[in-house]
């Protein structure tokens, strides 16, 4: 409000002040004990002048932390921080992404804790160029720490103290303002709205007795109690209350003049930039007793100033995921002061949490943290980074490709983006690129470049004087090629463009493939390939479309047109009932006579306007009384006639398969049309027939967005593809493990087998089956178990060595092999003991045996895997890089099954370790047979026990 009130100002600090302390104010040091980090990751890109924004993934003791971190640097005249808004007014919530964009910033984070009712308002005071945005009320609790930026640039955070009054000039009287543009439950205090609030005042909305008073240029020109909400002057304000503050407002009349004093600590004249914030966390370097409470582990969201005031620190740490925990809000002060801070201030948390960047070359602002709820929550401001750095000549440029492996013969493609010392985009000229390449044999059209040899590569651009290079690793020959589309129905003379294609090399490596590289035959005239896309014949039929490099061979099976039968004409309204969701979403269906077949059409009214976030109008189909509408056969669409209200709203339908599972499906991304228009949608390829229809329902995801309307529908209709019988399919590839052989002991070598101990066998079967797997196991030196080996187990073997595979952390050694188990009986290794981490990591880096057999009781990855996917994917990592050393690795652990899979050279072996409960479970028993020559290691999986096979006669 520095506009409005700049003629009188009293500050408590003298003017030659810019940012001191007010008084003396003793810290609350605590001790924090920071967990040990395992794992440490950090990638840095810079964003603009004076902004870095990091990405830290660290595996602690504790878990993990997903850090991103903004930089700023204070010295660079580029570049400052600003709050962010949303632009229809302080009370309106919004994305940090969507207030990035909106106001032009390059990134942004969530800003001040605040309370959601009655109208979204904060705990703390948002300052923006000397003028006061907003801030509580001052008597409502003890003042909360804010972060400030003065006009020099200075940083710090402080406690903001104010107070305010409202001066009637023409009879002397005073009134106490005690919120401006933030309101409370009661309206029991005198509140300054502004232009800032929004364009209209509070009126009736809540209460029927608040007194308005509306003050333009400095004078009352309307007093009102009980009316409808007013318009707020531009160069105005409206004081607000009811209850005993109702009494001070009718003091004023039309006419009088009125003044704002203003007092506050800092100086808001010095002020650029301040936000509201909880918990002063780091105070000169000392931990600090949080402000408030929020006890537990939980999604961060905080600002730090280094020592000398030179850097700010915007940080984000992630949470409630199944991976990211969180942190407390002590342990986020210690990662502010490890991360350069000095004094840190904690804001806004939990699901609030958002770190928004948007580089000056990127139309959308992205979201780089994990938001805890899935999506982004509506904040009501957040810190927003900004910068004017003028554009000058090229300083250097990126190289850009999607994928950093490839196949011999095969291509890859490149692109490259100029920037300028200011990191501001600059155009290429790319017919002044030059492309060159070494380390591999092979050559460049343009910027396309094709692998002649295997090897590492290293692709060099060069634009005038500006040189930048990529590593490129370029494997052998496709061994399996893979795609994420089995089949799909396509219209007659239509085109789709196709999924992309996956290799894999002899040692399980993967690389991305252009569709250009790669040969598309068909079968029964379906239609043809050209440069990644199909085209669809002008005949119905069904066929094949098969994918072939090297020996890779991918087959898609593809339906050309289909026949539509019609499964609801919509004339009775008994197969049909309105839900909604929220219970604040109103609506209705009814029959109507505007129909686009038969009699009639079924009409769907809406009403979005109240409420927030998702808002559904459902229409629910049943048949005979029961839930869903039951659809025969294997149907590949669906469609229906919409006569749309061009609302902008999404038309979306639920279809539960004959598992049970649900699945939604999009008819329109966008209701923007009027008038009957035809849409369909294709039914999701991993359904399980039969399906049943259950919903057809409008729905709104924008919280800002509160249109109501009116859809009718009529003619729903199933579509069905031809069928494909009768014909050959060329074979599929498979990865086929060159170490999953049966291999001769020599002379100097040994084997050794794996199992599970089959715990009550004999019972199970009546006979004594436990000896034929004692034997099979005693035709091997050593003897692993995966479930442990009892003793009456035990007394039948006669290796020369027994490892109980299922208890703690352990080391083996034999010869070249190094046997290691580790315990994850908790689906985890941190979870279940994280000390074996750090055995882990030494073993594998101090290994001089060329064979690692690894044991594990769980599997890694899939369903039953680890409940933390992304340490699943670092010990995945950590076994890479020991086999790029010149380790063989093989991981064996229990299951479900009896399968191998080679992923990036690791060899991941599944047993089934499931218990015995009836006799058939005996066929289901597996070992795994390894021969060691040497120093090379192959296996075989075979079952203990063949199933009979048994013809019966007619």
């Amino acid at each position: 409000m520095r506009k409005s009130f700049k003629k009188v100002f009293v500050s408590l600090l003298a003017a030659t002040t810019v940012f001191t302390s007010t008084a003396p104010v003793l810290a609350n040091k605590i001790t924090v004990n920071m967990p040990y980090t395992i794992y440490q990751n950090i990638e840095k890109n810079n964003i603009s002048a004076g902004v870095v924004h990091e990405k830290i993934m660290k595996f602690t003791t504790s878990g993990w932390w997903n850090i991103n971190v903004l930089r700023i640097n204070l010295l660079n005249p580029y570049t400052e921080l600003k709050g962010l808004v949303n632009p229809n007014g302080l009370p309106n919530r919004d994305k940090v992404s969507s207030m990035v964009e909106k106001h032009n910033a390059v990134a942004g984070i969530n800003g001040d804790f605040f309370n959601y009712s009655p109208l979204p308002s904060t705990l703390g005071a948002l300052i923006d160029n000397g003028e006061l945005l907003t801030d509580r009320r001052d008597d409502a609790t003890p003042a909360l720490p804010g972060f400030f930026v003065d006009f020099l640039n200075n940083a710090k955070i402080d406690y903001f103290k104010r107070t305010m009054e409202a001066n009637n000039v023409t009879t002397g009287g005073k009134i106490n303002i005690n919120a401006v543009n933030n309101v409370s439950t009661y309206f029991d205090v005198v509140t300054l709205l502004n232009k800032h609030w929004g364009s209209k005042s509070i009126g009736t909305r809540f209460h029927n007795d608040l007194v308005e008073v509306v003050i333009d240029n400095d004078v009352v020109t309307d007093v009102r109690v009980g009316q409808e909400a007013v318009s707020i002057p531009e160069n105005g304000y409206v004081l607000i209350g009811r209850g005993q503050k109702s009494e001070e407002l009718l003091k004023f009349s039309v006419g009088d003049t009125v003044e704002i004093n203003i007092s506050t600590t800092p100086d808001i004249n010095n002020i650029k930039f301040s936000i509201g914030g909880g918990s002063y966390i780091l105070k000169n370097g000392e931990l600090n007793k949080p402000d408030i409470s929020s006890p537990g582990n939980h999604p961060r969201t905080g600002i730090g100033i280094n020592k000398d005031g030179t850097e700010v620190i915007l940080v984000t740490i992630d949470g409630r995921d199944s991976s990211f925990k969180g942190v407390s809000q002590e342990m986020f002060g210690a990662i502010l002061r490890d991360l350069g801070a000095y004094n840190g201030l904690n804001l806004d948390g939990g699901g609030s949490t958002a770190m928004a960047i948007k580089p000056i070359d990127a139309q959308k602002a992205t979201i780089v943290n994990k938001p805890s709820e899935g999506s982004e929550r509506l904040v009501v401001n957040g810190v927003g980074v900004f910068s004017n750095a003028p554009v000058e000549e090229l300083s250097y440029i990126k190289i850009i490709t999607d994928d950093t492996n490839m196949f011999i013969n095969t291509t890859r493609k490149f692109s490259v983006k100029g920037y300028d010392k200011n990191h501001n985009p600059i155009a290429i000229d790319e017919s002044q690129l030059i492309f060159t390449h070494e380390g591999v044999d092979g050559n460049i059209s343009g910027n396309t470049f094709k692998a002649l040899s295997q090897g590492k590569a290293k692709i060099i651009a060069n634009y005038g004087n500006i040189t930048n290079s990529i590593d490129i690793n370029v494997l052998g020959n496709v061994k399996d090629l893979t795609s994420n589309l089995s089949n799909f129905n396509i219209d007659i003379n239509s085109e789709k463009t196709l999924p992309t294609f996956y290799g894999k090399d002899e040692n399980g490596y993967q690389a991305k493939i252009y569709p250009e590289d790669i040969v598309f035959t068909t079968i029964n005239n379906i239609g043809h390939v050209d440069k990644g896309i199909f085209y669809s014949g002008d005949t119905s039929v069904a066929g094949v479309l098969t994918a072939k490099l090297d020996e890779g061979i991918e087959n898609i099976l593809v339906s050309v047109g289909s026949n539509g039968k019609l499964i609801e004409g919509f004339e009775s309204i008994s197969n049909f009932k309105f839900t909604s969701q929220p219970e604040t979403v109103l609506g209705e269906i009814s029959l109507s006579q505007d129909a686009k077949e038969g009699q009639s059409s079924l009409a769907l009214k809406y009403d979005f306007s109240q409420g927030e976030n998702t808002r559904a109008a459902y229409l629910n189909l049943m048949k005979d009384g029961k839930d869903g509408l039951p659809i025969a056969g294997l149907p590949k669409k669906l469609g229906l006639w919409v006569n749309g209200d061009n609302s902008g709203s999404w038309l979306r339908g639920v279809i539960k398969d004959s598992k049970g599972n649900s699945h939604t499906i999009d008819f329109a991304k966008t209701i923007d049309w009027t008038g009957w228009q035809f849409v369909n949608t294709n039914i999701p390829t991993n359904v399980s027939y039969p399906i049943v229809l259950e919903k057809i329902y409008p729905v709104e995801t924008d919280s800002l967005k509160k249109q109501s309307g009116e859809l009718l529908f009529d003619g729903l209709t199933a579509f069905y593809p031809p069928t494909l019988s009768n014909v050959v399919l060329p074979t599929p590839s498979s990865l086929k493990d060159s170490k999953n052989i049966k291999s001769p002991i020599n002379k100097d070598g040994f084997s050794f087998a794996v199992l599970a101990e089959p715990k009550g066998l004999d019972a199970l079967v009546k006979y004594d089956a436990s000896s034929k797997v004692k034997a099979r196991v005693n035709n091997h030196k050593i003897a692993i178990s995966l479930n442990g080996i009892s003793n009456e187990f035990a007394n039948g073997l006669n290796n020369y060595s027994r490892i109980d595979a299922s208890g703690a952390y352990k080391k083996n050694k034999h010869k070249d092999v190094v046997f290691i188990n580790i315990n994850t009986q908790k689906n985890g290794i941190r979870e279940t003991n994280v000390a074996q981490w750090t055995n882990l990591k030494n073993d594998l880096n101090g290994a001089t045996e060329n064979n690692i057999v690894l044991f594990f009781s769980t599997p890694i990855f899939g369903a039953n895997g680890f409940k933390d996917t992304l340490e699943a994917e670092l010990l995945h990592k950590y076994l890479v890089e020991a086999r790029e050393k010149g380790k063989n690795i093989f991981v064996v652990h229990g299951g479900n099954s009896n399968t191998s899979n080679l992923k990036d050279g690791i060899r991941y072996i599944e047993l089934n370790t499931k218990t015995l409960t009836k006799p058939e479970d005996i066929y289901d028993l597996s070992i795994i047979e390894f021969v060691v020559n040497g120093s090379d290691l192959t296996y075989t999986i075979s079952p203990l026990f063949e199933k009979p096979n048994v013809k019966v006669g007619k």
